[in-house]
């Protein structure tokens, strides 16, 4: 019983010596690590209400035109009452240590009235370099949301390099809608604890990042990256192969016109509003067979006709399967579904498919299937 005694005391004394250091529950040297961010992240301390759909990951162009949606509703901005920052909006800290583990950080350099999409950015816009050493007070972050914010770049020796010694639990990193070249890459090899990266929407354009990309591949934790609105993609989508660890891959609006390469471990693959002709696929290709785990597929918005069932056999563990906005016309044959025994989403929107002509295989393709989302053109 003495035992279980003093051990509860020691406990509770740890608690309370925590709590000593902690301020309201944010830790004093985070809590101006955050002030000083401020000038950089004007409304790191503020909180929004309505419209919280503008996040780009909310925002669906197709849906909201249909239903002739605004492109920003009207967004009330209010200045955070609470002291202790872990109850900020934009952050987000451990229950257990009190310490910064999330950064949400993105669009914080524009008022209210400016919204910046990958449709609409706002004029007069003011470029800066970031300071990376700002974050090194939060060694256990986590994610780190820096999307839309103009940020052309770094001050002199201060990339994400810098972080690598001290941030080795940082494994979501969202740089979209900036204007990094392509220097970044290099400096981003260095983050060896990522997982997702999200550099879509940057300024890579007449860049030649071969190089960047071949450390970048360098990071082997790396599940997720979104290289999305950046033509110089579709003339050197080969050093993609390197990227051996991902899951998710990303490569709408690039460019490319037509077959992609093969990754072992992919689960998702976007290729969205490009101008795909023809995958390319055969059943007799053994390197484009190493896509079999693939079980997420949007090429909508390409120049794909009917024949592209055929073409996607190969690929049999698909569980979803996006073809919108392409030249699909007339009847689509069931049979030429069968392979896709574990398909449970198909979305043909704007297409000018007719009817689906069942065969033999019929049940055993719509035993799965529990959501085609179906409109035509006319």
């Amino acid at each position: 019983m003495e035992y279980w005694k003093w051990l509860k005391m020691v406990v509770v004394a740890l608690i309370m010596l925590g709590e000593g250091w902690r301020n309201e529950g944010c830790l004093e040297e985070e809590r101006l690590a955050l002030f000083q961010l401020k000038p950089f992240f004007p409304s790191i301390d503020s909180r929004i209400f309505d419209g919280s759909w503008l996040d780009r990951s909310m925002y669906n162009p197709i849906i909201d035109s249909w239903l002739d949606r605004p492109i920003y509703d009207s967004i009330i901005e209010e200045k955070e009452t609470s002291s202790d920052c872990c109850e900020w909006e934009k952050v987000e800290c451990s229950s257990i240590t009190g310490r910064v583990t999330h950064l949400f950080l993105n669009l914080t350099r524009f008022s209210h009235d400016l919204v910046h999409s990958y449709y609409i950015k706002p004029v007069n816009i003011e470029y800066w370099y970031l300071n990376t050493s700002l974050f090194l007070p939060f060694e256990e972050l986590q994610s780190l949301f820096l999307r839309g914010n103009s940020i052309v770049g770094f001050v002199d020796n201060q990339g994400f390099e810098k972080l690598s010694s001290k941030l080795n639990k940082l494994e979501i990193l969202d740089l979209s809608d900036n204007y990094f070249n392509d220097s970044i890459l290099t400096s981003l090899s260095k983050l060896s604890s990522l997982k997702s990266l999200n550099l879509a929407g940057n300024n890579f354009i007449g860049s030649n990042p071969i190089d960047g990309l071949k450390r970048l591949s360098k990071l082997k934790n790396l599940e997720i990256l979104d290289l999305s609105h950046h033509n110089y993609i579709a003339n050197i989508s080969s050093q993609l192969n390197d990227f051996s660890s991902l899951k998710s891959l990303r490569l709408q609006d690039c460019g490319l016109v037509g077959k992609f390469n093969s990754f072992i471990n992919l689960k998702e693959l976007y290729l969205g509003s490009n101008q795909i002709e023809s995958l390319g696929f055969s059943s007799y290709d053994k390197e484009q067979l190493r896509l079999n785990k693939l079980e997420v597929l949007d090429i909508s918005g390409n120049l794909l006709n009917s024949s592209v069932f055929s073409s996607l056999a190969p690929l049999s563990n698909l569980k979803s399967l996006d073809l919108s906005f392409n030249n699909l016309k007339g009847p689509i044959h069931i049979e030429d579904l069968n392979a896709f025994s574990y398909l449970e989403k198909l979305i043909l929107l704007f297409s000018e498919v007719t009817e689906f002509v069942p065969s033999q295989g019929i049940l055993n393709l719509f035993l799965t299937l529990s959501f085609i989302y179906f409109l035509r053109n006319n």
